[in-house]
């Protein structure tokens, strides 16, 4: 491992790449894939730009993802502590390439953001307005409230030789990648579109003319085209580099390594909990991915904190992702609090407590199948997933279920919700809706 120059910290990048070798042949439904991590699999997503958790805090989780910003803030020997104290931790930095903001605070504070907009201070930027998404009568497009959308569309102007595409690509090179702190970049707000635009037309293409969604979005649009050789630029200069896209963003050609759900399978949040599943599902066994694959899944506490809601909301999210292979990043009330539940360490068991899956990576259709050789459904709405040292049940349904457990497992032992872990035996358990139970061997 190395944490100083250009080479990215390998520890599990090491794995990744062996596995490369191994899943070279295998389609990425097989169940033999082998896997760097046992389960639960657990993240966080820091996006505070005040302060940052204690070392020892971040060091809980497998996977940290942190603004890039902290490269140039945190001191470089807090990232070795931190790999010290988790060896096979994955720090992936935070990178918003399209929200541009009109005006920055100090350059030593948003040193990134300076080089990425061109800031020379912070109301003054040399960044081309060409490479900004305009209508045709000149209204910037924003979709994000207080920024500017760049247009990452590979029909808009070239500057100095290049597109903007391929300038925020080679950005993430130079800037990012370089300092060597990173096993690889979380790319928010990138996607096959951008939904929450503030025009639905805009001028694409520079012409003077406003074009509608359907020409500036879609396969082969100019904005595909413009995301796919952002990614390709990035891929083939950091080849050995976790890349995940959180946004709609369809996995192709090995570019990205998955896709992050924000809000994953929320009712609170609007979202459908069985759509999320099957779509995290589907995108998580996808062949479009770099192999093995990451994906990462997001939620906020909704509920009083300390509550029944808060813990069934909890065990719900986290039994969700355990269906398939991703991580699962509970937060506070927004992206600056840590959040943790006896679920994720069993209770003080320890990290991955659970091991690793009887049936690693499950196609999407064995969770609407019934159960057999250690996944799919054992009641309605109920999904069944078997692990080395336990099980966890998933039911995404509007109503309770009875399931028979096929044999004695126990509860957990924790300290939050003793009323659901108990540390009791049990051959059968009662199921309510929308919640999940972890239960061991």
């Amino acid at each position: 491992m190395k944490v100083g120059g250009a080479t990215a910290p390998i520890s599990l990048l090491a794995v990744l790449a062996a596995l490369l070798v191994s899943c070279a042949s295998t389609p990425a439904t097989a169940s033999v894939t082998p896997l760097p991590f046992p389960f639960p699999r657990t993240a966080t997503y820091w996006l505070e730009q005040n302060e940052i958790p204690a070392v020892d805090e971040l060091a809980r989780y497998d996977l940290v993802v942190i603004d890039s910003e902290w490269g140039h803030r945190l001191d470089r020997a807090e990232f070795e502590r931190l790999r010290a104290l988790n060896p096979d931790i994955v720090l992936l930095a935070y990178v918003n390439l399209i929200d541009y903001r009109p005006e920055l605070g100090s350059a030593g504070y948003y040193a990134d953001r300076y080089a990425l907009w061109q800031f020379r201070d912070s109301t003054t930027s040399t960044f081309p307005e060409e490479w900004l998404a305009r209508t045709a009568r000149g209204a910037r497009v924003s979709e994000w409230p207080d920024t500017v959308m760049a247009n990452l569309a590979d029909t808009g102007p070239r500057i100095d030789g290049q597109t903007y595409p391929e300038y925020a690509a080679r950005w993430v090179v130079d800037q990012v990648w370089s300092t060597g702190l990173w096993d690889g970049v979380f790319l928010d707000v990138w996607g096959d579109r951008i939904f929450g635009a503030s025009h639905t037309r805009w001028d694409v293409d520079g012409d003077g003319d406003d074009d509608p969604e359907d020409r500036i979005y879609g396969p082969d649009g100019p904005w595909e085209r413009g995301v796919t050789s952002a990614e390709q630029i990035m891929r083939q200069a950091m080849p050995g580099a976790i890349l995940v896209g959180n946004g709609e963003r369809t996995l192709r050609d090995e570019l990205l390594d998955g896709r992050v759900f924000e809000s994953f399978a929320d009712p609170g949040a609007g979202r459908d909990p069985a759509s999320d599943i099957d779509g995290y599902a589907a995108a998580a066994a996808s062949d479009g991915h770099r192999q093995p694959g990451l994906a990462m899944n997001i939620n906020v506490r909704r509920a009083q904190a300390g509550s029944p809601d808060e813990y069934r909301n909890a065990r719900f999210f986290l039994t969700a992702t355990l269906l398939q292979d991703g991580f699962w990043a509970p937060m506070g009330q927004h992206y600056g609090e840590l959040a943790y539940y006896d679920e994720l360490d069993g209770g003080g068991l320890g990290p991955g407590y659970l091991g690793a899956p009887l049936v690693t990576n499950p196609a999407p259709e064995r969770l609407d199948e019934p159960f057999d050789d250690g996944v799919g459904v054992v009641a309605p709405d109920v999904v069944r997933r078997d692990f080395d040292h336990g099980i966890v049940l998933n039911n995404a349904g509007p109503v309770a279920q009875t399931v028979d457990l096929g044999g004695t497992f126990r509860r957990l032992t924790g300290r939050q919700d003793p009323a659901t872990n108990d540390g009791s035996l049990a051959t059968s358990v009662t199921l309510p809706p929308r919640d999940g139970l972890v239960l061991l061997r």
